[in-house]
């Protein structure tokens, strides 16, 4: 009975070794991956950082498509952060403390028309797609195009990001639209809950980044109309303010490693959140 016990005690410190050992294989080689991606940007900083992770980004980024981001979100954007359930992570329903409201479990919920939220989930262009003409590739880049509750995106519709004290309309999440209230922008934007406002603002930055080369002829009240600073400086200060309220979050890393693999390049911001700073910090 005790050698039986001993051997029992002894497989389940190995197994847990195993899995400490396994877990920590997992993220060397995700640091290893990352490191090796930035090779070419080290040393550099403020905008000369940023053209060369442009370069970068662009030289890496496969075009997957439009259709195949339904599938790939079933693992980018599966929830292993709050509820647990394999779900879609979707911004714009997710409540953090509590259960969600509702949630989106299949291929077959995604949909392109909706009466009421809950209805079906389609892709959220974080920087809306009216403003480059609906032109791949940036139609398609998984970095800023999310899971989204379709009646809810429509309520977003193209406008701006931004922060709300009396909102016209509130989601079952607690997402708002409204008239803005941070700085001195007055028109119609949309709050996200404070729980994603780091993710949607890293996503943005990506994009800026991204699309340097053409964003200077992209027509939007969050931009500037440059290709160093991109955005209008009440949307880039909030920008900032969302990035460091909100740090990286478990979920973004996740989704950073599966866009990797999907698409070949990465979110900077997601692996090095200073360099927003290093870039955009003086603004």
């Amino acid at each position: 009975m005790r050698m039986r016990l001993l051997l029992l005690i002894i497989l389940s410190l190995s197994l847990t070794s195993f899995a400490k050992m396994t877990s920590h294989s997992e993220n060397s080689d995700m640091k290893s991956s990352s490191a090796s991606y930035y090779s070419s940007v080290i040393g550099l900083s403020g905008f000369k950082l940023k053209t060369a992770l442009s370069a970068q980004l662009r030289r890496t980024h496969q075009d997957r498509g439009y259709g195949s981001l339904l599938t790939v979100y079933f693992k980018s954007d599966a929830d292993t952060s709050y509820d647990n359930d394999g779900s879609i992570m979707d911004m714009y329903s997710e409540n953090p403390s509590s259960y969600d409201p509702y949630t989106f479990s299949n291929r077959k919920q995604a949909c392109g028309s909706y009466k009421r939220e809950a209805d079906c989930f389609n892709r959220e262009h974080l920087f809306p797609q009216s403003a480059f003409r609906k032109s791949r590739p940036m139609r398609n880049d998984f970095f800023h195009v999310y899971p989204s509750d379709g009646y809810v995106n429509g309520k977003r519709s193209n406008h701006a990001f931004g922060e709300v004290n009396n909102p016209k309309w509130t989601s079952q999440n607690g997402s708002k639209l409204g008239i803005n209230s941070f700085g001195k922008f007055r028109g119609t934007v949309f709050e996200p809950i404070d729980e994603f406002k780091g993710d949607i603002a890293r996503a943005l930055l990506y994009f800026g980044t991204r699309y340097e080369d053409r964003i200077g002829s992209f027509k939007h009240a969050m931009l500037d109309g440059s290709r160093d600073k991109v955005y209008a400086g009440w949307f880039m200060k909030l920008l900032l303010k969302w990035h460091k309220q909100d740090p990286v979050s478990k979920h973004e890393i996740q989704r950073n490693e599966v866009g990797y693999k999907y698409q070949g390049n990465r979110n900077p911001f997601i692996d090095h959140p200073e360099w927003v700073d290093s870039i955009w910090g003086s603004i």
